[in-house]
């Protein structure tokens, strides 16, 4: 065997080298840098958390007693209305829209 011939081979081999080289090191790059999704979810604790009251404005109130009242529900909205002492629903408290909004889902 010729000496070009030995040093064609012997690059030939090093680029190969170089190739493989290059694609680990491009796994571990994916490895530590994968999609969020992918991480480990955390451990959830034995201890609930409690759940912080969802706030509504009366805007959203009025929409889904209106939704609710042509959906067929008018007296059944009315009567729940005068539960929370109130003549009409602009007269209800804003700290009673959560327990007015729940009482609302289950007519």
């Amino acid at each position: 065997m010729s000496k070009m011939s030995e040093l064609s081979r012997v690059l030939d081999e090093l680029v190969a080298c170089g190739e493989g080289l290059i694609h680990a090191a491009n796994a571990i790059r994916d490895i530590f840098t994968s999609e969020p999704d992918e991480q480990p979810k955390p451990v959830p604790s034995a201890e609930p958390q409690a759940e912080e009251p969802v706030k509504y404005t009366f805007v959203d109130v009025r929409k889904a007693f209106s939704a609710k009242s042509h959906a067929g529900y008018t007296e059944q909205v009315k009567s729940l209305i005068g539960k929370y002492g109130a003549a009409k629903l602009s007269a209800v408290k804003e700290e009673d829209y959560p327990a007015l909004m729940a009482d609302l889902e289950k007519i």
